[in-house]
């Protein structure tokens, strides 16, 4: 049965229309401001896929019987946010722990107390899957009220078989709810070891029974690894991720974030889609992750959240690597679905210029799910995903602190 042609609809006089094209056309390195694809009096004609870009007094006259939404030059168009890194399908509360955190206690502290992942793992194993559906479609809804059109979930507060994959198909039901956004989910079943088994017992249900399991039913997309001190080591993530990759698994690798490991530069070198947190990379992960396709994807939220030093980016963006900014929504170390906040914290503390934001949220964040061949910027053929801003420009989403989406998507629709 041929697909219903969907009729071209038309933007016009938006005060400014970032398209990004030069960012696609650097595959996201070393961005400019000259790069963001600037247009004043913007218009942009979409179906399911981007038709046309330009100036609004530029407008095709092919397109002048379509229906037409008129911004009068208050607000911006730009691409729609990829928040690439979430932990979004969990239950239970962590405040508790914030509050100690506040006090004093360290990460490593609260998690030897029977916190941190653990606490989450309890309370998710707990949870029926309705339940954490329930959650997570209240989440999906803030997220995308802030501009999100494309996302990523991971598993990993299940920790054992019957969990993760409750988790996972939680993802999957979510993905047919949500048909307006792009929801990519990621394994990450090697989160933490699990108290009721040993390790080598787990790692071998991961390589063994869930990875099959999982890649037989097409439940995830992509397989993340938490190497670091104190969880895995770089041999077993290279283990796990060397099988997710022969399963046909896209992957990824939690790297370097609470000690210098040197797993950013064994993610390069594995061909993963992203490292991420990156707090402590060293110079050989910089120099390896510059010479790679995989993204490094940082997380300021997690640092702010933390009180911990930031990653590196501008040695990072300056030896010419793709970096990218998410939020990692989690209940433990960054409570907020709000990227735009994300963008604040990455503009005053990692030293991000406009251009450099703009592209960590869309192009680069797209390019760390795979997503970049048809998400990331506004151009003729690539899927109508955007954003109109509640605001006259740009960069007022992170000038403006901590805003308020409870306007609901509408205000960012």
């Amino acid at each position: 049965m041929p697909t219903k042609k969907i009729k071209p609809k038309a933007i016009i006089h938006a005060s400014e229309l970032l398209t990004g094209a030069g960012i696609r056309a650097k595959d996201g390195r070393r961005i400019l401001e000259e790069d963001t694809g600037r247009i004043e009096d913007g218009a942009i004609v979409y179906s399911d896929k981007i038709e046309w870009v330009g100036k609004t007094r530029d407008l095709p006259r092919k397109y002048a019987r379509a229906p037409k939404r008129d911004l009068k030059g208050q607000r911006a168009v730009i691409p729609g946010l990829v928040d690439c890194h979430t932990h979004l399908v969990f239950a239970g509360d962590r405040s508790e722990e914030f509050a100690a955190r506040c006090g004093g206690a360290s990460y490593e502290e609260i998690a030897a107390r029977g916190g941190g992942i653990v606490s989450t793992v309890k309370a998710t194993r707990a949870a029926g899957a309705a339940e954490l559906e329930t959650l997570a479609v209240a989440r999906l809804r803030e997220a995308m009220a802030f501009g999100v059109t494309a996302i990523e979930i991971k598993s990993g507060y299940g920790l054992s078989f019957e969990s993760e994959i409750k988790i996972l198909e939680v993802i999957k039901r979510l993905k047919k709810r949500f048909s307006r956004m792009t929801i990519k989910a990621t394994f990450m079943g090697a989160h933490a070891f699990p108290a009721e088994q040993s390790r080598e017992s787990y790692l071998r249900d991961i390589m063994t029974r869930m990875l099959p399991e999982i890649a037989q039913r097409e439940l995830a997309d992509a397989c993340d690894v938490f190497v670091d001190r104190g969880y895995y080591t770089i041999e077993e993530g290279r283990a796990v991720l060397s099988r997710a990759r022969e399963l046909g698994f896209g992957i990824k690798m939690h790297a370097d974030e609470l000690a210098d490991t040197g797993s950013a530069a064994v993610a390069a070198g594995l061909g993963a889609l992203s490292a991420d947190h990156l707090l402590k990379v060293n110079d050989d992960g910089i120099r390896a992750l510059a010479a790679s396709d995989t993204v490094a994807v940082l997380l300021p939220g997690t640092a702010f959240y933390l009180k911990a030093s930031h990653a590196p980016a501008r040695k990072l963006i300056d030896a010419g690597a793709a970096v990218a900014l998410s939020t990692d929504f989690n209940p433990g170390t960054c409570m907020t679905l709000s990227l735009p906040s994300v963008m604040t914290i990455a503009a005053l503390y990692l030293g991000m210029t406009r251009s450099e934001l703009l592209a960590a949220v869309t192009y680069n964040a797209a390019k760390a799910l795979g997503l970049h061949a048809r998400k990331g910027t506004l151009e003729a053929g690539l899927d109508a995903d955007f954003a109109v801003l509640p605001f006259r420009k740009f960069e007022e989403m992170y000038y403006r602190f901590a805003w308020s989406a409870v306007r609901g998507p509408s205000a960012l629709s």
